[in-house]
């Protein structure tokens, strides 16, 4: 199967079809699950006047299974294509009934080869989250504090640190539930009705930290909560959103959220590794999101995460204690828990998705102190690494930057337990 992967991401995989015009429907991408497959075209009025449906068949020639619900120019392959082949067709909206649609579909049919998009957190083994929030740094203030500490955030200092500690990724939190985000976003500050710097920073903070990062080779992934904030009355009034507490999205709210999702994913591209959304809890909230049957729905939330980075990889949190995949889009598991017990039995927690546990250090979320004892850290981090699971750990910061000491000698030791396992890795495991 491995040698299947290395094939598929080396020749890039495009069909063509020709209308009767001409003109040419094209479809990119490798048939592998948990991969994208997007069509493009020189038809004039493409953008707009088109209905597109997407389709799997066990044959070519067979029956084929409409898609719900994905009616996008890109399509999330879930493991459960697996063996099919897919069809994609598109209809002018404006045509007759017996108009015959353009359609093109794959050569071969979806292989499953684990997850191409999570090779390296598998290889990164160990990161570090900083929960960037006003209610953490400026809990009392307004728009000019939090400017203020966004502005004074020494990013330098920050991935120093993170290199000291061994990080091989950051995942840093955008904002969360009081409304403000550490970096700009146009689609935010229209729908909500405020100016630029009232509520996104002025300061592109991420634009910057990624430049700091990356010249130390640390990978960064964005935490964000699946949806719109729910501690800010104005924000959840603009979004139509309930105030107070997490609930299913409507599509109007759904709409408005994944135009500042697909807004940031534009912007920072292919710098962008991947996306923790919170907040995804059962008892109608998931459930809702799922539902195929509506317009905007899972798979038009992932494309919007993935807009700037077809090969970032999402998650989306069903709550705490728990290792486990609640949704098909998911690249890895959510991982939230508050003990150090768990541990991987395979690498997969289901097909495709990378097992990953995601705790603190501190006392709480965010905060200083030391909960864990070191020796007992590195022996659960040494069994994850062992199958391959992917840890990542909530540290305290200060204002600046600077990682907490204790926190950056926690994280040095689970890097040499993870550095050893590596060594330990058949060269040949997938």
């Amino acid at each position: 199967m491995r040698r299947i992967t290395i094939i598929f991401s080396v020749l890039l995989f495009v069909v063509f079809a020709k209308s009767a015009s001409g003109q040419h429907l094209v479809l990119h991408g490798d048939p592998v699950a948990k991969t994208i497959l997007w069509i493009s075209s020189d038809l004039p009025d493409f953008n707009s006047n088109y209905q597109i449906t997407w389709s799997v068949s066990k044959t070519p020639d067979n029956q084929w299974d409409l898609l719900q619900g994905i009616n996008t120019r890109e399509i999330v392959l879930l493991t459960s294509y697996a063996g099919h082949y897919v069809k994609c067709e598109i209809t002018p909206l404006n045509s007759a009934k017996n108009s015959i649609p353009i359609r093109v579909i794959t050569k071969s049919p979806v292989v499953l080869s684990g997850n191409p998009n999570t090779e390296w957190f598998r290889n990164a083994g160990v990161g570090v989250m900083l929960h960037f929030l006003k209610a953490v740094f400026v809990p009392d203030g307004g728009s000019k504090e939090y400017n203020e500490v966004v502005n004074n955030f020494n990013v330098e200092l920050f991935a120093e640190n993170c290199k000291e500690a061994g990080a091989n990724y950051v995942m840093f939190a955008l904002g969360q539930n009081d409304g403000y985000y550490c970096s700009p976003n146009r689609a935010y500050d229209s729908i909500v009705g405020v100016a630029p710097g009232e509520l996104c920073s002025r300061r592109d903070l991420p634009a910057d930290l990624f430049k700091a990062l990356n010249k130390r080779g640390i990978k960064m992934m964005f935490y964000l909560p699946g949806n719109p904030p729910i501690n800010h009355e104005l924000v959840d009034r603009k979004f139509k959103y309930t105030f107070g507490k997490d609930s299913p999205t409507s599509q109007f709210t759904q709409a408005c959220w994944e135009a500042v999702i697909r807004e940031w994913s534009l912007r920072y591209g292919k710098n962008l590794s991947g996306w923790w959304f919170d907040g995804m809890y059962r008892g109608g909230i998931i459930e809702t999101r799922s539902n195929m049957n509506l317009k905007h729905n899972i798979s038009t939330h992932t494309l919007a995460a993935k807009a700037g980075n077809y090969n970032s990889i999402v998650t989306y949190n069903y709550g705490v204690d728990t290792i486990q995949s609640d949704s098909p889009y998911d690249d890895y598991s959510a991982g939230e828990e508050g003990r150090i017990i768990q541990v991987p039995k395979d690498r997969w927690v289901v097909d495709g998705v990378q097992w990953f546990l995601f705790t603190y250090l501190g006392e709480n979320w965010s905060k200083a102190g030391l909960r864990f004892n070191t020796p007992e850290l590195v022996d659960w981090s040494q069994k994850v690494f062992a199958k391959e699971g992917v840890i990542c750990f909530d540290i305290h910061a200060t204002k600046a930057g600077a990682i907490d000491p204790d926190h950056i000698r926690q994280v040095i030791a689970v890097r040499k337990a993870f550095d050893e396992s590596i060594k330990k890795r058949p060269s040949t495991n997938n």
